[in-house]
């Protein structure tokens, strides 16, 4: 396994979320189960992913952190799937991720865990 840190998918904000078409959206397909419907409201604040990749670059779990590198959430868990792991076409190189000590990943896990 290897560890890192990216700032992709970070762009999302409120009014993203809130478009009318966005909702338009959610409404016609009300009937599909959502994959993330704890952290999906919390993407805004997410400024780094700490993401856990297989020795094929495919995500395998996910810790968000908000500006000041304070744990949001751990996915994927019970009810929420992950936004990398669920996605299963963004696969890694190592090259794109800042590595990270899997010690620290572990620790954030745990504490993510914990208090979910």
């Amino acid at each position: 396994m290897f560890y890192g840190a990216t700032h992709e998918a970070t762009g999302w904000t409120e009014d993203k979320m809130n478009d009318w078409r966005v909702k338009v959206f959610k409404m016609l397909f009300f009937f599909i189960p959502r994959a993330n419907p704890d952290t999906e409201k919390l993407y805004p604040l997410v400024s780094t992913w700490l993401i856990e990749i297989d020795d094929d670059g495919w995500p395998q779990r996910e810790i968000a952190l908000d500006k000041n590198n304070k744990m949001l959430f751990c996915s994927p868990n019970e009810r929420n799937t992950g936004l990398w792991t669920d996605m299963g076409s963004k696969q890694f190189l190592k090259s794109e991720l800042t590595p990270i000590e899997s010690e620290h990943f572990e620790e954030l896990w745990i504490k993510g865990v914990q208090n979910a």
